[in-house]
């Protein structure tokens, strides 16, 4: 059974999804098309704002988190560690929702969205 589980999980890390998109025929459905690239362009700026502003947040944090450690640290070695465990920082951004609400904008303009998978 775990054998089995393990089999799933590793061949459903080798398909790749894509999505075939099939424009509007009407030029009001065209116009509409726009207006969704537009609500998505700016879904992605914000996306791309709210990691810039969570990892100015964290850096700062390390930053702080580092110097109170240097302030209380009495020796070179101490000195070295708080370096040594000054917090990473990272953080993804998350596009996934903006291409989604992309796709069902599509589809309400009168396009069509068909998914792919398919097996590497």
């Amino acid at each position: 059974m775990l054998l089995a589980a393990t089999s799933l999980l590793l061949t459903a890390g080798c398909e790749t999804v894509r999505f075939e998109m099939q424009a509007p025929a009407t030029d009001a459905g065209r116009a509409c098309v726009t207006q969704c690239a537009a609500i998505m362009e700016s879904c992605r700026g914000n996306e791309l704002r709210r990691v810039r502003i969570a990892l100015d947040a964290c850096e700062r944090r390390a930053e702080s988190t580092v110097h109170l450690c240097l302030a209380d640290a009495d020796s070179a070695d101490k000195k070295r560690i708080c370096e040594l465990n000054r917090p990473h920082c990272w953080a993804a951004e998350a596009v996934g929702p903006c291409e989604g609400n992309y796709r069902g904008c599509f589809l309400q303009c009168g396009g069509t969205v068909d998914k792919v998978v398919t097996d590497r």
